[in-house]
């Protein structure tokens, strides 16, 4: 009897430990998000957000501000208030220096580096399509909506030209 007593209370210890460990690993957070692309978005107590993977994990750092990952990028925010790119591992890709940053659609992302220029980078950071747009939305079947100079709005095609 005493036996079986010892190897219980050995095996709720060892669950216990195993419980406290998986716990600490798992953080409460404020808010967390829905999953894509297999990581959330995920704010602190102090207003902080940084994103998890799907076992919980903080992937990176702690960010002003995070977007959602789209194309395997996410747009983060630093303390400047100024937008770049991080990869799933949360290396940060592409350097914070935009004042605005859309999520990647069909491998183009519109961006600003002042709010009234936009135009278009890939996810090496290359600006593939000028900044020559005063509004600028993400690609959708190879067509994006702009506007113009004249602030009309238009659609222009992966190239930049504009097509209707």
């Amino acid at each position: 009897m005493n036996r079986v007593i010892k190897i219980s209370v050995m095996v709720l210890v060892a669950v216990f430990a195993i419980s406290t460990a998986a716990s600490a690993q798992t953080k409460k957070w404020a808010y967390q998000s829905d999953y894509e692309e297999g990581m959330a978005c995920v704010k602190d107590d102090q207003g902080k957000w940084g994103h998890i993977d799907e076992q919980g994990k903080l992937v990176g750092q702690m960010w002003r501000n995070v977007k959602y990952f789209q194309e395997g990028l996410a747009p983060v925010e630093n303390e400047d208030e100024l937008w770049g790119f991080v990869d799933k591992t949360g290396k940060l890709v592409i350097p914070c220096k935009y004042r605005s940053a859309a999520w990647f659609s069909e491998g183009l992302s519109a961006v600003t580096e002042n709010y009234n220029d936009y135009g278009y980078i890939d996810k090496t950071g290359k600006v593939v399509i000028p900044f020559n747009f005063k509004n600028a939305y993400s690609f959708e079947k190879g067509k994006a909506k702009v506007q113009d100079a004249d602030r009309q709005w238009r659609k222009i095609d992966k190239t930049g030209k504009y097509i209707e």
